[in-house]
């Protein structure tokens, strides 16, 4: 039986007009999708009634199970949903008293006197349901229209994130999808074509409905398995257990565990401590690293070492280093490691310096030239990296590849001299 389909019409100017990142459509695709619905399309649309009724009654005449909105639901003038939907729907809004209430002694709860516009936001449907915000003023519309379910959201992230546990309970009991099997594993050290040619001939013998999909990113690429509930769990197990075989020594995690809890899990595991020395990144790395609960117990310290001065004071770099080969030398990463190591008597140190620009390149060390060295029990390692982009660009990009690095050395794929 096939999934049941689902539209998501993401609603704002400051979407389409690039003023502000959609987070909304990430969010719900991800969930339908884990439920097992088939998101067939996501749309972007301005805050335009023509071209919001347009899109409304077009999505209406769609075969698909459910249609999401999100955004226009607040109370100034170009938020239009709430009126468009129940237009489109032949339903009205009406005032509720009881919602108003509820409303106005949440304000009161916080100190804040009912505001002149509050009645808005208790306006209901009458062929549908009004659900309660439990983190802002607006709440999500819904109805159910034959086979048909329609739901209104607020565009604020965390109060349409809310509001979902309120909506997946309803779209489960009609439509009773089932979920997809899924498996994701993580690998780095290899660029996406690599892995491609890694898992051509694999490929080849997936059997019908199993499907794989490439996601790179500056830190290595994740591959996620999907396949329908029928094809059977031996089988996708099958599946999953030969690929993580081909993956080997690429993995570093399965599910959505990121490369920096990988490196700290491995580092707690083993009792082993990091310390970090950034010149060109400026605290990426740490700060990767500080986003994973308990990186007090892995990470010893860092050290934002800019200057020259910096890095002879600091992490002991030899002036002569500096002088005769550079701050963005191999000799420096290498001493910036070891000196950072030293510093604070932890059993790696991981050291980045280099070009980030816009300005400071030269012919011999144009703009992205990154050395990443990497300090361990079995003596320190670096290498020169070039990346392409802008100064944000080459920040990420050697924060991402010196976590891969790191990675790599700490499971033994890199060999030190």
């Amino acid at each position: 039986m096939p999934a049941p389909k689902a539209h998501l019409l993401l609603i704002g100017s400051e979407l389409t007009e690039g003023r502000l990142l959609d987070k909304n459509g990430q969010f719900l695709a991800k969930k339908l999708s884990d439920l097992g619905f088939y998101v067939e399309q996501i749309k972007l649309l301005p805050d335009n009634p023509d071209l919001l009724r347009k899109s409304f009654q077009e999505s209406l005449h769609t075969p698909v199970s459910v249609l999401f909105s999100s955004g226009g639901l607040g109370h100034t003038s170009d938020d239009l949903t709430a009126e468009l939907w129940a237009e489109v729907l032949g339903d009205s809004l009406h005032f509720s008293e009881e919602l108003y209430e509820q409303l106005r002694a949440r304000l009161e709860e916080r100190g804040v006197k009912a505001l002149p516009y509050l009645e808005r936001y208790a306006r209901i449907p009458q062929k549908g349901e009004a659900l309660p915000n439990p983190v802002g003023l607006s709440p999500a519309l819904y109805w159910e229209v034959g086979e048909r379910a329609i739901c209104a959201l607020p565009g604020p992230p965390s109060e349409l994130q809310a509001l979902w546990e309120q909506v997946q309970p309803r779209l489960i009991q009609k439509f009773k999808p089932v979920p997809p099997l899924q498996h994701t594993f993580r690998t780095t050290g290899l660029t996406e074509s690599r892995v491609s040619a890694l898992l051509e001939s694999w490929e080849t013998t997936l059997p019908p409905g199993l499907q794989l999909a490439y996601n790179p990113s500056w830190e290595g690429v994740s591959l996620h398995l999907r396949a329908p509930a029928e094809i059977g769990e031996a089988s996708f197990q099958a599946a999953v257990a030969s690929l993580r075989d081909r993956l080997k020594p690429y993995l570093y995690a399965e599910g959505n565990t990121p490369l920096t809890a990988a490196i700290l899990a491995e580092l707690k595991r083993r009792g082993e401590t990091l310390a970090i020395a950034e010149s060109c990144t400026g605290g990426h790395i740490v700060a990767a690293v500080v986003d994973i609960p308990g990186a007090s117990e892995v990470l010893v310290g860092g050290i934002v070492a800019y200057a020259n001065s910096a890095k002879e004071s600091l992490l002991g770099v030899p002036p002569a280093v500096l002088r005769e080969k550079g701050a963005v030398s191999e000799e420096t990463a290498r001493a910036m490691a070891e000196g950072v190591q030293r510093r604070f008597g932890a059993t790696w140190g991981v050291a980045t310096t280099g070009i980030a620009g816009p300005t400071g390149g030269s012919a011999e060390k144009p703009i992205g030239t990154v050395w990443i060295g990497v300090a361990g029990p079995s003596g320190t390692w670096a290498k020169k990296y070039i990346f392409p982009g802008g100064r944000t660009a080459v920040i990420g990009r050697a924060t991402a590849t010196a976590l891969s690095l790191f990675w790599q050395a700490v499971r033994g794929v890199l060999s030190f001299a």
